[in-house]
């Protein structure tokens, strides 16, 4: 009885060779073992889901066909395999002794054995061609896949090799430079193989170093605190002439590095006087009976996804929602910049104070800001959740099903940045990012003081404007009572006095009268003066400290996460391959059992290498995007201090204007004598 939810023709999981009629067939050639594993972290369900099944003719290219008609009848066992296709490919430095062998161990592992099955040896060709393609992905998942969409091809120069005459010894066919490639991250896995009839072991032939580009040589080893600073791209094996011209690092032009860095740099914009913007206040109501809690209205225009809706959209989130998102992105972006958030102030049986809400509201929104500018972080599904979906996510996150991993698991670093972009940058990269991370406290310390100097000046205009209003107050009263001192009203008894002060004292009081409106003006003036500077110029200075704090974390982060122990790999395989060279001299039938367990250890902590080194490669390609995107932060910098004399300008002109219009008013009605 058939489990599967789908229609034969229409599921998701079946693999190209598994055709109807042929069923048996794909059950002994391992192919169900993919049913079996659909959480591979190289092939998510997503992906297969996504997959349209292919024929297998569409899946085979026209190459394989070939090499099948002419090698298929030759071809019975696995030694039929190694002399007739094997042999040629490492003679002609096309694959390496490890490659070969990994193969051969899928081979078995997945019994894709005997080759001389048709559909077994398409499969074999696939291995040899992902391997060729791109040394590191000939793994049985990655095959599987893509026997649902198309095999790679080989080139025509390697298959007139694979069906040339095995005893002519004429000159072996030239392969094109991008067959020929070979990645550096794997190299030093390729290379150093397990043969029986080695004299001197690879890994042993060279001191191990551990290369780091700020303050240390190649001739010595630097232990550093930071990983992220810890340079391996030296840790390579001695390669034959041909390999070393085709894999040899080669620095890229100024122009190319300067577009590939201005096209990481264009993907982040992070100036806050932008129209799309996200926006929060506070629900007047308080939720909860014993400890209340505050909810947050969040809208915004956004359009986050592919596919995601147009027009406004609006949710309700708490305090605590902010602080699971805020956990999760860390979990899987710890090597990105990430915003941080509020403090959160406990109170029992009471309600925190107006001023520490309104703080704590504007960092939210200072935080979510900073979160959709992110080109990377704006994409999350869980932070495109948190800003589209209106329910409550408690009862969300009960239903959905939700990946902590990290957010490069399964990928493998792309070989231009090993060898292209790194040897061009990456000194200079490291440097800078040592610099930084070495003056970031500094450079925070003196960006807080600016923050309270700004808050200072606005305090000062908040009391300016508080003694204007008292201005205004002693004014009104000194003119009410002015007649006491100065008489200048008809009555009966000051009648002769007062005709004489008259004229004088009523200019003057007419004046004081036009004094009392500059200051009451110029009070309001300078309460407008504060709100602008409370509510945009405070919160840019604070939203580039918010940077500042994240670059500093991440600093943190990074020492802390990107620990590996790639140098004690090396020196285990080092001394189990000197071990195993020394036990392969002695008698097979004793040391056989011991030699095959010696052998997988090998095998598996080259297998750790190569990950943690594809781990390390891509944290560093991580951290150098953040870094580079950072710099764009600088215009921030910019945009507050325009920002900033703008005001203070419109603000002056403001000023000025009352005074030299209450100085046209008094300079000829104020008398100065009778």
């Amino acid at each position: 009885m058939n489990s599967s939810i789908f229609a034969s023709s229409e599921d998701p999981w079946e693999n190209g060779w598994a055709a109807p009629e042929d069923d048996s067939r794909a059950k002994n050639t391992g192919d169900s073992l993919l049913y079996s594993n659909p959480d591979s972290s190289y092939l998510t369900s997503s992906q297969l889901l996504n997959s349209e099944p292919t024929t297998s003719d569409s899946a085979i290219p026209e190459s394989y066909k070939r090499v099948y008609g002419e090698l298929g009848s030759k071809i019975e066992t696995v030694d039929d395999l190694k002399q007739t296709i094997f042999d040629k490919l490492i003679k002609s430095d096309i694959l390496t002794n490890y490659q070969i062998t990994r193969i051969i161990d899928i081979l078995y592992d997945y019994n894709l054995l005997p080759p001389s099955i048709e559909s077994n040896f398409y499969q074999i060709l696939g291995l040899i061609a992902l391997e060729i393609d791109l040394a590191g992905t000939g793994d049985y998942v990655t095959l599987q896949f893509k026997l649902n969409t198309r095999l790679p091809d080989i080139a025509g120069s390697i298959i007139e090799l694979l069906i040339s005459n095995d005893n002519t010894d004429s000159e072996v066919p030239q392969v094109d430079a991008e067959a020929n490639f070979i990645d550096p991250l794997t190299s030093q896995l390729n290379e150093t193989s397990i043969n029986d009839n080695e004299e001197e072991n690879e890994w042993s032939s060279q001191p191990i170093s551990n290369t780091n580009s700020v303050g240390a040589t190649n001739k010595e080893t630097s232990i550093l605190s930071d990983p992220i600073l810890t340079d391996h791209s030296s840790i390579q094996q001695k390669q034959t002439k041909n390999e070393f011209e085709s894999s040899n690092p080669e620095p890229i032009e100024y122009n190319e590095i300067t577009k590939y860095i201005d096209e990481i740099r264009d993907r982040f914009k992070p100036l806050v006087n932008t129209p799309n913007t996200v926006r929060i206040k506070e629900v007047p109501e308080k939720e909860g009976l014993l400890f209340k809690h505050i909810n947050y209205i969040i809208t915004h225009d956004l359009k986050l996804g592919l596919h995601g809706p147009a027009g406004t959209k609006k949710v309700i989130r708490r305090y605590s929602d902010f602080v699971w998102l805020l956990e999760y992105l860390l979990k899987k972006y710890p090597f990105r910049v990430i915003p941080g958030l509020p403090p959160k102030k406990f109170s029992v049986g009471s309600s925190p104070d107006s001023q520490f809400l309104q703080r704590r509201r504007r960092g939210l929104h200072r935080f979510l800001n900073q979160l959709v500018k992110h080109p990377v972080l704006r994409q999350e599904p869980l932070v495109i959740t948190f800003l589209s979906v209106p329910t409550d996510l408690n009862t969300w996150k009960k239903q959905a099903r939700i990946d902590y991993s990290l957010e490069f698991k399964g990928q493998k670093i792309l070989t231009n940045f090993i060898n292209s972009i790194w040897p061009t940058i990456g000194e200079e990269f490291l440097k800078n990012w040592k610099n930084c991370e070495t003056n970031i406290n500094k450079l925070i310390e003196i960006w807080t003081k600016l923050v309270v100097l700004v808050e200072r000046y606005e305090k000062r205009q908040q009391q300016i404007a508080f003694d204007n209003g008292k201005f205004v107050e002693m004014i009104n009263k000194f003119n009410e009572l002015d007649d006491n001192l100065y008489p200048h009203k008809n009555n009966e008894n000051t009648e002769i006095i007062a005709n004489n002060n008259k004229d004088d004292v009523n200019s003057i009081n007419d004046s004081l009268h036009f004094i009392s409106e500059f200051f009451n003006k110029s009070n309001q003036a300078l309460i407008d003066e504060s709100y602008n500077i409370n509510t945009t110029n405070l919160e840019k200075f604070k939203n580039y400290l918010d940077y500042l704090y994240s670059l500093q974390e991440l600093f943190e982060r990074s020492k802390k996460l990107s620990i590996n122990n790639i140098n004690n790999l090396q020196n285990k395989i080092q001394e189990n391959e000197l071990k195993y060279s020394k036990l392969n001299t002695d008698d097979v039938d004793i040391k056989g059992s011991e030699l095959v367990k010696l052998r997988q250890v090998i095998i598996n902590d080259k297998q750790e290498i190569f990950q943690q080194l594809n781990k390390d490669w891509l944290i560093k390609n991580c951290c150098f995007e953040e870094f580079l995107m950072f710099q764009e932060t600088q215009f921030l910098i910019s945009e507050i201090w325009i920002d900033w004399c703008k005001g203070r300008s419109n603000f002056q002109s403001k000023f000025s204007e009352l005074f030299d219009n209450l100085n046209n008013e008094i300079l000829n009605d104020m008398p100065l004598s009778r």
